[in-house]
This record gives C-alpha cells, sequence and structure tokens, in this order.
C-alpha cells in the first residue's frame, strides 16, 4: 500500500498535561515540518476526528494532519524528522496514524522500535 497523496494523523503526547508546553512544542514541530514542503500541514482541533479519516475515537490536543505528496520518499524523510525532533527533546512520543495502523515513536531509540519502524515503512511505501 502506498501512502502517496495520503493523509497522516500525527499527535504529539508531551510528558505532562501541561496544555501550553504542548501547544509551544507542537509550533517547534510546525516549524520544522514546513522544511519538508509537505503538501499540507493542518492543526486538528480537539473533537471528533476529522472528516476523510478513519479515526474512531475524538482528536487530542497536539494533533495535526499531514498531507504527503507523490514522492515516496516523503514518509521516510517525515520519519527522520520526526525521531531527530524527539531524539533532541529526549522526551514525549509522537504517534502516527494513516488509516487504522499507527507508529509510536519516542525520544529513546533501541533495535525494537527500529524494526517497528522498518515494517512501518514497509506497509506504506513502495520500497
Amino acid at each position: 500500500m502506498s501512502v502517496d497523496g495520503a493523509s497522516i494523523l500525527l499527535v504529539l503526547e508531551g510528558d505532562d498535561d501541561d496544555r501550553e508546553y504542548v501547544e509551544e512544542d507542537l509550533q517547534y514541530l510546525i516549524a520544522e515540518l514546513r522544511n519538508l514542503h509537505l503538501d499540507q500541514i493542518e492543526r486538528v482541533s480537539e473533537g471528533p476526528p476529522p472528516p476523510g479519516t478513519r479515526a474512531t475515537g475524538g482528536v487530542e490536543l497536539g494533533a495535526l494532519l499531514v498531507a504527503v505528496g507523490g514522492s515516496g520518499a516523503t514518509l521516510p524523510m517525515l520519519i527522520g524528522l520526526v525521531q531527530d525532533w524527539l531524539a533532541r527533546r529526549r522526551s514525549g512520543t509522537i504517534r502516527l496514524k494513516i488509516g487504522s495502523d499507527e507508529l509510536e515513536l519516542t525520544g529513546a531509540s533501541d533495535a525494537m522500535r527500529q524494526r517497528a519502524l522498518e515494517d512501518f515503512l514497509r506497509r506504506h511505501t513502495d520500497g
């Protein structure tokens, strides 16, 4: 299954419930995501899932809807940016959702997380 032209729900989860801290972090993440020249980066407010997504519950604070374009390299670049951003923060979690498939990335990395990432990419890219 190719992700080209698909929307990805990206949810930033902080280590605490400080809404201002999550909002500040989200602004920094959005600024870095803009460097990827994605087709769309849209804030998703709390409440029901956005139309056209297959999410079943409400959307959390810190959620973005990201649309990737026609390049098969876009999803790996997006995930690489998110991993780098989390590593620099050394805390927090970002969940990426494509349809019902979900990948959780954290600031720490190990072999198991790497395998999960590779499996996720294999399911959503042509390569």
